[in-house]
């Protein structure tokens, strides 16, 4: 059985590299693979070059909304990506998909064969 190793990653230090918990999702303009448009309605987010943040998180890192961040994992980094407040779980982030495939590692469940879209362990640090 797969398991997803329980790690708190809501107490980072502030104004360094933080690691927080990854879920890629689509946006409501999106079928598959396929954008059709750039806007999210559903989550009110016009663009997808967003990395959706807890307002707690944002604040407690020194950062503001608006603010240009790499997210990098072992298999790739995405730089240049804007910080929006949105209400997730502290310690949690998300990127839309496929844009954030490249942050997805390439190995699977060994049970369900599929990648861990919803839970990849990246770190965040400011743009300089």
């Amino acid at each position: 059985m797969f398991k997803i190793p329980s790690t708190d990653f809501s107490r980072n230090t502030p104004k360094e590299k933080t690691r927080f918990k990854l879920m890629t999702v689509r946006s409501e303009g999106q079928f598959n693979t396929v954008v059709y448009e750039t806007q999210d309605r559903f989550r009110g987010i016009d663009r997808r070059d967003v990395v959706l943040m807890n307002p707690d998180d944002i604040q407690n890192n020194g950062w503001q909304e608006n603010d240009r961040v790499t997210v990098k994992t072992e298999t790739g980094s995405m730089t240049g990506q804007i910080l929006v407040a949105y209400p997730i779980r502290a310690g949690n982030i998300m990127m839309y998909y496929p844009e954030a495939n490249v942050l997805v590692p390439r190995t699977s469940d060994p049970q369900s064969r599929t990648p861990s879209f919803k839970s990849v362990d990246v770190t965040v640090f400011p743009d300089d």
